[in-house]
């Protein structure tokens, strides 16, 4: 008898997302791997962090090392949050459970999208669950408000508005499969007409804020400008983002633009920022440049394709043993107090 690998066991990130992506059907394997148009965006997103050298300190006691911090106030063991990712069930029949259950075992932040195909409240009793809710607004506003409150009652500690889908998304503009739903995919927190709302401005989140208790984190967030206007409407948080590659193609990449936002806001909000973090290094790169946590959203879709909660399990190990690893190189004892010159921007324009 003829035993199988264990596609886990010593696996890369890397690797993962091979051996994930024979076993997905190819209409999911496109929806979560593609990115807008010519995925210039997407691509740009995984080269950008690799332009940023370490330059690491020596003579500096490593012998521990602390990965904790706090995000709004709450601890978490690690500076790696679950970014929101829809429809994770055609990935695996545990979904978004497996997510939760995986996300609480490394004492981290879980966000779950509007696009949950799991009851909110089924998440919310996940034990020592830590969880967001990412919102996708739509036209009917007090429906979009009884969606938070739904959430805020099942547990949700804080409310993340996705502010860069600016209107509906043409599947045709997205490569490969575009995005093909099978018919049994359901969405239990969407309203019965689920259109999303086109008039999304600031006098909207000031809205929103007017009737909603718990902390707005901003998702989307692109110009410094943006970023300090955030700050004067009172978010509780920012998130540098550019959709993971799938709104505008061309979009500039995350971490071209976090030093500046990091600039802009001059500490008085917590940074997160996620596209294209794929290893502890970007973790750590992320920190240096302003960050306060890193949200990291495919990876944990190839983990949960292999393996349920346990391939997610995995992919938190990974980000935990090489963020501690490269943070001894580097001289680096508390992933809280990251200094800005540990990382230099390559004069070789390389990846």
């Amino acid at each position: 008898m003829t035993t199988q690998p264990d596609p886990l066991a010593n696996a890369t990130l890397a690797e993962m997302e091979t051996f994930a992506a024979g076993l997905l059907p190819t209409n999911v394997l496109d929806y979560y791997a593609s990115g807008a148009r010519d995925e210039q965006t997407f691509r740009g997103n995984l080269a950008a962090w690799g332009r940023w050298w370490l330059v690491p300190r020596m003579l500096v006691d490593v012998s521990q090392v602390s990965l904790a911090t706090t995000i709004l106030g709450h601890p978490i063991a690690l500076p790696v949050m679950v970014a929101p990712m829809a429809s994770q069930r055609m990935a695996h029949p545990d979904g978004e459970l497996a997510t939760a259950r995986a996300a609480a075992a490394a004492g981290t932040i879980m966000i779950v999208s509007t696009s949950t195909m799991v009851p909110i409240e089924d998440i919310g009793a996940v034990p020592d669950v830590n969880f967001w809710f990412q919102l996708y607004p739509f036209t009917d506003f007090e429906a979009t408000v009884a969606m938070i409150e739904r959430a805020l009652a099942a547990g949700a500690k804080a409310v993340c508005l996705t502010v860069d889908v600016a209107s509906a998304i043409d599947p045709k503009r997205r490569p490969r499969g575009g995005i093909i739903t099978p018919s049994w995919v359901t969405y239990p927190m969407h309203p019965p007409l689920p259109e999303s709302e086109p008039a999304l401005d600031w006098a909207y989140f000031a809205r929103l804020q007017a009737r909603i208790s718990a902390p707005i984190v901003l998702k989307g967030i692109l110009h410094p400008e943006d970023a300090r206007r955030a700050v004067d409407a009172g978010a509780a948080a920012i998130v540098v983002s550019n959709h993971g590659g799938r709104t505008l193609d061309g979009a500039i990449p995350t971490a071209e633009i976090l030093p500046e936002i990091a600039e802009a806001v001059d500490g008085r909000v917590e940074l997160l920022v996620d596209g294209g973090i794929r290893r502890g290094a970007d973790v750590l790169r992320a920190l240096a440049l302003g960050a306060r946590a890193v949200l990291v959203g495919r990876p944990f879709l190839w983990g949960i394709a292999i393996a349920g909660e346990a391939g997610q399990r995995r992919v938190f190990s990974l980000f935990r043993d090489e963020l501690e690893e490269d943070a001894r190189f580097c001289g680096i004892a508390d992933l809280t107090a990251v200094p800005r010159d540990l990382v230099r921007l390559s004069r070789l324009g390389l990846p």
